[in-house]
């Protein structure tokens, strides 16, 4: 019986070509964008779910009361892991973890910059990993080095690893007495790992005993803990391992360049922008099956007079949308395979589309909820029909078309709303990349490199001898995203609550300001010839300052204050500086301190012309490398570079990949419209092919016949934005104002994408009525 079934489904399927391929290539476009994303979702939650003792692993955070709320922060000086695990017996074991980019280099061969972490012997009690080479005991035991597989095969290719020796400098020597896999879905990740039970500076983690239960007060005390290392009303919380990647405090993700997060609003996004596209997937297949009923109105009456039963008719048409929904699970399937390569480039992750059991349940069960959604209605409403009422010609469909006039509306609303949506995104993207921030970001070449006090002569050679260099400066961050922040500055006269306020600070040199185009209002900047802040110079501690500062102090002219950090160093102001945007535009600016401080300084930013940009780079990286091979031959470094529109696409990927994604979304849920809207105006055709040509016989144009269509789209369309224009300014409205510095909501943009549906709706319709009007009307009527 099942078989008869099929074999009467499929050959339903064969005979309405034109509507199985529009339910077909719909619904495998909209269940790939689903498998796509329930892949990538699964790897993100699935972050250190591998470590078998992750639910007793925890994160330390220090939590710091500032003047914008609370600041949580998970590097601790000094690390207090150990002191924990003394003070608590029922923390098992603790480890601190400290992370440098390092360039290590093998023998003779040219350095490998790395991710080098430093940590203390607990830390693979705490976070186990699969050994290639070598043993954690053999580790532990010769205080070695572990390096992961991927970084061994750059330094070694296919030979052994364990018992060489990497080294930074020719002073930081590294003997490889372990080789891990780093596993892809872990927030934590190295290349070379060494032991140090000295560390007190660092990320702190502790693991506590199995089946402890903290108490009240217990947990009082743990919060409290930092009080009694030292005096500060700072305390402790406790993130969870298996939280880290996605429930990290945005001041800990945004900050790291090492530790992997994730996006929790990301993952909600995208999966109801794939929930929606499906949905209309889903509308065209009711839309066009309802619309179908008409051709098989006689079908149900002959089946149910010759004995067949409701529930026989619904198993037939159920199976007629399973074959259907199944056949496009597998084409979506590979359609799936073969993007999710460019899908996991765009999403930033590194997992591996593996067809296992769990991929097989998941197709399964997305075939029958689609089975159910799509023809479930559809198949109790084809087996509803009352027999002897459709054999005697007496019933007609219409009675739906409310119905579907509802859903193809549903539809319209979707579009229009997600393309409004993606349309600012952009906007808003474009906003920020060209907003005048007060910092010149044209035509900067980024080197990663830690020369300090020698970089003054290379810049001084570099601006001699080559045009198209129009100036360079060493700092710790660009004044575009400066990272380093703290609190607890204070002057004379200044409130107590002054020291909870939030200091960003700036280290550089006095190349910066003209390199940067930074416009000073009052004194000077930082002037050639200082010492580094360790030099009894008083004028290595002077500083300058920005706006927002001066504000905060209620100064106009607060050159010469002498300004205190309550670690006691102090420093005089010396200028003041125009405001200018040294955060991501979704924040404000707020207080900023610049000083002189090379040994902190990592990044050369070369300022150039914009002239012969190859040629130029191809200088700088030569020269470079001459001058730092003949200043510090016992340093063997790779030259390491990138641009400023590297960095700010780092800043803003987040708003990209949403761009990107929603972007393919938006395409994908118009072509999906388009589909069903093709489907519905070939079925409404189809039925008033007799029509069309009568009205042609009395004199009407093709014109007034594409008008007469287009009218009942317009409607729908009209209905669709007037709701979706303010459900997406609502939304739009509280998305943007998540920035402190942003576009507008534009008018003509929520009105340019109505017109644009429509435009395509009415070119659609009339390309297909153009076709059945150049039909001859006679040969129409006889036909009918």
């Amino acid at each position: 019986m099942i078989k008869h079934y099929f074999k009467i489904a499929f050959r339903n399927i064969l005979h309405d070509k034109t509507y199985s391929t529009i339910n077909l290539l719909g619904l495998s476009v909209a269940i790939a964008c689903c498998f796509l994303l329930i892949f990538w979702i699964k790897f993100e939650i699935s972050f250190d779910a591998f470590n078998p003792k992750a639910d007793r692993i925890y994160k330390v955070l220090q939590v710091e009361k500032r003047t914008t709320g609370l600041h949580k922060s998970d590097l601790i000086r000094p690390g207090i892991a150990h002191q924990l695990k003394d003070a608590f017996p029922e923390i098992e074991a603790a480890a601190v973890v400290h992370h440098e980019k390092l360039p290590f280099s093998y023998e003779d061969q040219e350095g490998i910059l790395v991710d080098y972490v430093n940590t203390t012997a607990d830390y693979l009690d705490l976070f186990p990993y699969e050994f290639t080479e070598g043993s954690r005991e053999s580790v532990l035991q010769s205080q070695g080095s572990i390096m992961t597989e991927e970084v061994a095969r750059k330094f070694f290719g296919n030979e052994s690893a364990i018992g060489k020796k990497v080294s930074f400098a020719g002073s930081l020597i590294c003997t490889v007495m372990g080789v891990v896999k780093m596993p892809p879905n872990t927030h934590l990740k190295f290349d070379i790992l060494s032991f140090d039970r000295s560390i007190g500076y660092g990320i702190n983690y502790v693991l506590i005993k199995d089946n402890v239960r903290f108490s009240e007060k217990q947990l009082r005390r743990l919060a409290n803990f930092l009080s009694t290392t030292r005096e500060t009303d700072h305390k402790l919380t406790f993130l969870p391992l298996r939280d880290t990647h996605l429930h990290s405090p945005q001041e800990i993700a945004g900050d790291s360049n090492w530790q992997t997060f994730g996006d929790l609003k990301q993952i909600y996004l995208f999966s109801f922008a794939a929930l929606l596209i499906l949905l209309i997937a889903i509308i065209n297949y009711i839309n066009t099956s309802t619309a179908r009923a008409i051709t098989r109105m006689k079908e149900v009456g002959i089946r149910k007079v010759t004995g067949s039963t409701q529930r026989q008719l619904i198993l037939r048409f159920l199976s007629e949308a399973f074959l259907i929904s199944f056949a496009s699970v597998l084409l979506a399937l590979v359609a799936a395979k073969l993007f999710f390569p460019e899908f996991s480039m765009i999403m930033g992750n590194q997992t591996r589309f593996v067809f296992d059991p769990n991929t097989i349940v998941i197709a399964l069960s997305v075939c029958l909820v689609i089975t159910l959604l799509s023809g479930g209605y559809a198949a109790f409403y084809l087996s509803s029909f009352d027999p002897s009422t459709v054999l005697r010609g007496g019933m007609q469909p219409g009675s739906k078309e409310g119905l579907r006039k509802i859903l193809i509306t549903l539809q319209f609303f979707l579009a229009i709303g997600i393309l409004i949506c993606t349309s600012f995104i952009y906007k808003q993207i474009h906003f920020m990349f060209n907003a005048d921030t007060g910092v010149d970001k044209k035509n900067i070449i980024v080197l990663d490199t830690s020369l300090w006090y020698q970089v003054e002569s290379f810049i001084k050679v570099i601006k001699q001898e080559n045009p198209n260099i129009i100036d360079a400066t060493i700092a710790y961050g660009a004044p575009y995203n400066v990272e380093y922040g703290y609190s607890g500055v204070s002057w004379e006269g200044s409130p107590d609550a002054v020291k909870e306020v939030e200091f960003a600070q700036a280290f550089c040199d006095y190349h910066y300001a003209h390199t940067f185009g930074l416009k000073m209002l009052e004194g000077e900047f930082i002037q050639p010839g200082w010492g580094w802040w360790q030099n009894t110079d008083d004028k290595s501690y002077n500083i300058v300052v920005n706006e927002a500062f001066t504000r905060l102090m209620g100064m106009n002219n607060p050159v010469g204050t002498t300004v205190k950090y309550d670690w006691g160093i102090e420093g005089k102001i010396i200028g003041v500086v125009k405001d200018f945007n040294f955060k991501p535009l979704k924040e404000p600016i707020t207080p900023l301190i610049i000083c002189y401080n090379p040994e902190a300084c990592n990044k050369v930013y070369i300022k150039t012309t914009g002239k012969n940009p190859k040629e130029t780079l191809e200088y700088i990286l030569k020269k470079y490398k001459e001058m730092f091979a003949a200043d510090r031959p016992d340093l063997n470094r790779p030259i390491m570079y990138h641009t400023v529109e590297d960095d700010f696409n780092a800043m803003y990927k987040n708003e990209l990949r949403t761009a990107k994604m929603l972007t393919v979304f938006s395409i994908i849920s118009l072509c999906l419209s388009i589909m069903g809207i093709f489907g519905m105006v070939s079925f409404m055709i189809e039925k008033r092919t007799k029509e069309i040509a009568i009205r042609k016989i009395n004199g009407a144009e093709t014109k007034d016949v594409i008008v007469l269509f287009i009218k009942d789209f317009a409607r729908l369309i009209g209905i669709a934005s007037a709701v979706a224009i303010p459900v997406s300014f609502v939304i739009l409205y509280n998305w943007i104002q998540t920035y402190a510095y942003r576009t507008t909501l534009s008018w003509w943009i929520f009105a340019g994408v109505a017109v644009l549906v429509f435009l395509i709706t009415s070119g659609l319709i009339a390309i297909q009525v153009l076709l059945t009007t150049r039909q001859n009307p006679v040969e129409s009527l006889r036909s009918e």
